[in-house]
């Protein structure tokens, strides 16, 4: 830690830089606060440790960005990142697309990822366990990604149409039920019985 491994001059402005890394393209994202430019580097195991690969170019100004999960991008566009970018005035959606021709799965910049699904409790992290991150397929159709022993499975919340229905179906069965106790109660008094 007491030297780099590999620098890299992006420019001679005297902004924070926010970095955003892909693990499984292995791509640094480097977007600039008051920049409105999106430089972005593979980086490798081996020297030289990082390739420039291209850079988005605007001229309005970022004053903050953020990365959504995999699991929100086109899929099937080849949207590999996609960013969102605070201006002054808006929210402007940043898209990096693979240009390819096929619009069949593309398998190889889409291996499995992170499926936003904890591999373990904090205790079991505190009490010093180390274990891989649940992940998933991007494929359509591929489905959710396996739980972790002890986790429950992912359940979709329910529509409103459902919920209400479900709420109608209850509040009769309780009315129901509050007829049948007024009826045995009243046939308890005709009875005499207290």
């Amino acid at each position: 830690m007491d030297k780099e491994i590999k620098r890299v001059d992006i420019d001679q402005a005297a902004g924070v830089i926010m970095p955003f890394y892909d693990p499984d393209s292995s791509l640094l994202y480097l977007a600039g606060k008051g920049d409105g430019n999106v430089r972005y580097y593979e980086m490798t195991d081996d020297t030289p440790f990082c390739f420039p690969v291209s850079e988005y170019r605007s001229t309005t100004a970022a004053k903050g960005m953020a990365m959504l999960p995999k699991r929100g991008l086109n899929i099937m566009a080849c949207e590999t990142a996609r960013m969102l970018k605070l201006t002054s005035s808006s929210i402007e959606p940043l898209r990096f697309i693979v240009p390819r021709k096929s619009d069949a799965f593309q398998d190889d910049i889409f291996p499995d990822t992170y499926a936003g699904q904890a591999s373990m409790t904090a205790d079991e992290w505190m009490g010093g366990e180390n274990k891989p991150p649940v992940m998933m397929s991007l494929r359509p159709g591929g489905g959710p990604a396996q739980p972790a022993a002890g986790q429950a499975a992912f359940k979709a919340p329910k529509s409103a149409i459902v919920l209400q229905k479900e709420l109608d179906e209850a509040t009769k069965t309780i009315e129901s039920q509050a007829t049948k106790i007024k009826e045995l109660e009243e046939k308890l008094a005709a009875a005499g019985v207290n």
